[in-house]
């Protein structure tokens, strides 16, 4: 069983040696759907093998080639991101606590697959004397071959799709574009996107009443039903809640940004951190119109210079309101300390009651839900994956016990509850559960809702639910309209208020990422490279 057994007579031994596990645990993988495998190539690699050498160095050296090659090839036949992309989210392993990069490791290396190793190898040595798995091996790959022909035979071009200006800017005629390809429907969707942006008043006409945004971190639709939590009783206190809304992000920071830029349509990923028109900026817009800014988190936001982009980018006039005497509830993946969600707002309530100001525009940082987290006094080796539901559970009793303390308060106030993405519980062919490198459609697709309070608050029907396809730029339109008329004296229309929110498909953007739906098909690009349909849908 020589791994020199390629380089003896293959008439006598089986030439591939040991190699043709590595070749059978790919076949497996691929018929599990696990990795993509890319014929040429690997008939390519197999042809390497069994190159003849009689001299021991070269034989050497040729599996020293191999193994690198093997490990590179791989790589390219799973649906994992390209290096370049794994080596960049790299830099920021160095900051994950020794407990959370074991996490990770069982991630990647489940048992299923360790168990399916196992077996071949024990098949394999039985069974080698009395079967040539290398002509199993390249049998095995030329199958997946003629499979991959008749199936491209039978897949069918993209149709143009139409592309339609919306928005809630009513100058000029809507312009319909056919567009062909993804590069040219994404060129005109930010085309489109960068002529809308949300029309404030001169002067406040909603009243004195409070906006609070609680922007949470790792909180998708896609995680609240693989923890049950999907109908949980917080989400009927909202009057607004959407259930088509897109992050167009998977990262923290960008999306931070785009929630604080949220008065101007949908910008690429490259034009978040540059100046943006002033009219752009929801918390400025605010600002003008009478409303103190404050600004609260439950973590230090040193991680990935979270804070660091938020100031920067975010314009958001205010002092990071103080932690002190405020308790630990959880240890971040990095070991940092998560401070209680329902003690850091209460803080602010608090301070807010004293104010003299008639007016305030509150931004809060959760991320109590982030991957990696553990919460306080549990031990630092075991699955953020399966206390996820018990943290979910945790912040949505204390969001709703803040919601009556806001009640109580006798004053009005806008809450807003808009995650930052999904968590990935699940993960998908591309990426483990947890990672967000790629915005996937279970990543960008959000729930938020938002909610009136006061004392004389009336809403004339039932929650109202749009299911229309959304993004920042509906809040935006939103906070607007509160600042346009007053919705807290009187009977609250709901159909009225949301009548003509403008509409954002779903795309998300990444440092060198990018995911469109295009002809019903979530489309992904890395690093500039070719278009391709998203990896399991």
């Amino acid at each position: 069983m020589s791994i020199v057994h390629a380089d003896k007579d293959p008439l006598r031994y089986d030439a591939l040696g040991l190699w043709n596990l590595y070749f059978l645990v790919k076949l497996g993988l691929y018929f599990g759907e696990v990795i993509d495998l890319h014929v040429i190539e690997n008939i390519a690699f197999i042809a390497f093998l069994l190159l003849p050498f009689k001299r021991r160095i070269l034989i050497k050296i040729k599996h020293v080639v191999a193994v690198v090659v093997a490990l590179f090839l791989l790589h390219y036949d799973s649906y994992l991101p390209p290096l370049q992309r794994l080596l960049e989210s790299g830099d920021l392993l160095g900051d994950f606590s020794f407990p959370y990069l074991i996490e990770l490791l069982s991630r990647f290396l489940s048992w299923q697959f360790v168990a399916m190793v196992l077996v071949l190898v024990i098949v394999y040595i039985y069974l080698v004397n009395w079967i040539r798995f290398t002509t199993v091996s390249i049998a095995g790959v030329l199958y997946i071959g003629l499979l991959q022909f008749f199936a491209s035979q039978s897949d069918l071009p993209p149709e143009p799709v139409l592309v339609k200006d919306s928005g809630i800017s009513k100058a000029g005629q809507s312009q319909v574009k056919t567009v062909l390809n993804p590069e040219q429907a994404i060129e005109a969707f930010y085309q489109q996107q960068s002529r809308l942006r949300t029309e404030f008043p001169s002067s406040n006409l909603g009243g004195d009443f409070d906006i609070v945004l609680l922007n949470v971190c790792s909180l998708g639709w896609d995680d609240l039903e693989r923890v049950n939590l999907a109908k949980h009783s917080l989400f009927n206190q909202f009057d607004l809640l959407f259930d088509n809304f897109s992050s167009a992000t998977s990262y923290s920071g960008p999306a931070g940004i785009r929630l604080l830029k949220a008065s101007c349509g949908q910008t690429s990923h490259q034009g978040l951190y540059s100046d943006a028109n002033k009219q752009c900026y929801l918390f400025e817009n605010l600002a003008n119109l009478g409303f103190d800014n404050d600004f609260a988190m439950n973590h230090n936001g040193n991680f990935d210079n979270f804070l660091g982009m938020v100031e920067s980018q975010g314009r958001v006039d205010a002092k990071l309101q103080s932690l002190t005497g405020v308790k630990i509830a959880q240890r971040s993946f990095d070991g940092t300390p998560i401070f209680d969600d329902g003690q850091v707002l209460n803080k602010w309530l608090k301070s807010r009651l004293t104010s003299p100001k008639s007016r305030a525009a509150l931004y809060y940082n959760s991320i109590s839900l982030h991957d990696g987290n553990v919460l306080e006094g549990r031990s630092k080796f075991g699955s953020s994956l399966n206390s996820y539901g018990t943290r979910a559970e945790i912040l949505f009793k204390q969001f709703d016990q803040f919601f009556k303390r806001l009640e109580q308060s006798g004053r009005n106030y806008m809450v807003v509850m808009v995650p930052e993405h999904g968590a990935s519980l699940a993960g998908d062919k591309m990426q483990i559960a947890g990672m967000r490198d790629i915005p996937s459609p279970a990543i960008l697709d959000i729930p938020v809702g938002v909610k009136f309070i006061g004392p004389k608050v009336k809403v004339n029907s039932a929650q109202k639910v749009i299911s229309e396809p959304s993004s920042y730029l509906a809040i935006s339109e939103l906070i607007a309209r509160a600042t346009r008329q007053n919705q807290f004296e009187g009977t609250l229309d709901l159909a009225a208020l949301v009548a003509d929110l403008p509409k954002t498909p779903m795309v998300g953007e990444n440092s060198g990422t990018r995911m469109q739906m295009f002809n019903g098909k979530p489309y992904i690009q890395l690093d500039d490279g070719e278009w391709m349909v998203y990896p399991g849908y």
